[in-house]
């Protein structure tokens, strides 16, 4: 695997179409050839992600049996899972990692009892318009690479099946499994994922050889990977690159941010006709992003398998 590229944002909103055009190629050339990108300049507001990052961290600090009142919904993706309930890798022990999932924030946002505080709701539903503003940036780039409608991507991702996630991955004082990690490794669902990590790093990639290497912190970066439901868009012309987090054996935890941008419940996936050749004929049946994503969550909660 080449390295994780770093791609610059600042010309691509109000540059000349020649300034687009880079961008976009960029970002063809990543999602083709790593599936992984490191992306700066978006815009990302960094007082919205501070508050972001200080509402997860204060949330995790709290005692057990008062995280464990946000429950977990599978049925509709929203709330708190303790470490060791989710298998993203079904080969290995489950994750070593606590959640806080948040699909659609604005859908829930008048049930109070769905929430930890009003604080909690408030930051969280900046946050995740902040995040879709970035993401939808990102993904108009992806269509001018693929000569689809500028405006395909940001007209079926309106967030109603996107997730904000709070991740923390507590120093482990456990002997650990064999292969037990932080997070098993998995491909994400959807069509992109942003992803806000901090300095304390563990997130690795696998390139094609096989070998597991490191995406490390570098600031004032976000890192965004394509999908599998993108990957079936593209005929597989766009990677879907499996990635896993270390469990965290230093004296720091690790607190993560994750965008998991999945087209709207109702947006039928078919692939793109420009992505099928004579030498790489269709491979996907047509599907909509509601069925295949609820599959896949349901598929990474079960503790079997």
């Amino acid at each position: 695997m080449t390295d994780i590229p770093i791609i610059d944002f600042e010309n691509f909103e109000n540059g000349s179409d020649s300034d687009r055009q880079k961008v976009a190629a960029e970002l063809d050339w990543a999602a083709s050839e790593v599936g992984f990108m490191y992306v700066k300049n978006l815009g990302i507001d960094p007082e919205v992600l501070a508050n972001a990052f200080a509402s997860s961290e204060a949330f995790y600090t709290q005692p057990q049996e008062i995280k464990n009142l946000s429950g977990y919904s599978q049925e509709i993706n929203h709330g708190y899972q303790p470490s060791g309930l989710q298998r993203l890798d079904p080969s290995v022990a489950p994750d070593l990692k606590e959640a806080f999932t948040m699909r659609d924030v604005h859908k829930n946002a008048d049930k109070p009892e769905m929430w930890p505080s009003p604080e909690f709701l408030e930051t969280a539903k900046i946050t995740f318009d902040e995040f879709l503003r970035g993401a939808n940036i990102v993904m108009e780039a992806f269509a001018i690479a693929l000569d689809l409608p500028i405006d395909f991507f940001r007209n079926c991702h309106k967030g109603d099946n996107t997730a904000l996630r709070y991740l923390h991955y507590p120093v482990i004082t456990q002997e650990l499994t064999e292969e037990q990690l932080g997070c098993g490794a998995h491909t994400d669902f959807g069509t992109i994922t942003l992803l806000f990590q901090d300095d304390v790093g563990g997130l690795q990639v696998q390139g094609r050889d096989g070998v597991w290497r490191d995406a490390v912190y570098i600031p004032d970066t976000i890192v965004v990977n394509t999908a599998d439901l993108v990957a079936t868009w593209t005929n597989d012309r766009y990677c879907s690159t499996p990635h896993r987090v270390k469990p965290m054996i230093s004296d720091k935890d690790r607190y993560s941010i994750a965008f998991f941008v999945d087209p709207d419940v109702d947006t039928p996936v078919s692939t793109f006709p420009s992505c099928v050749t004579e030498e790489n004929p269709h491979k996907y049946p047509d599907t909509t992003a509601g069925a295949y994503v609820a599959q896949r969550i349901a598929d990474s909660n079960k503790l079997t398998g």
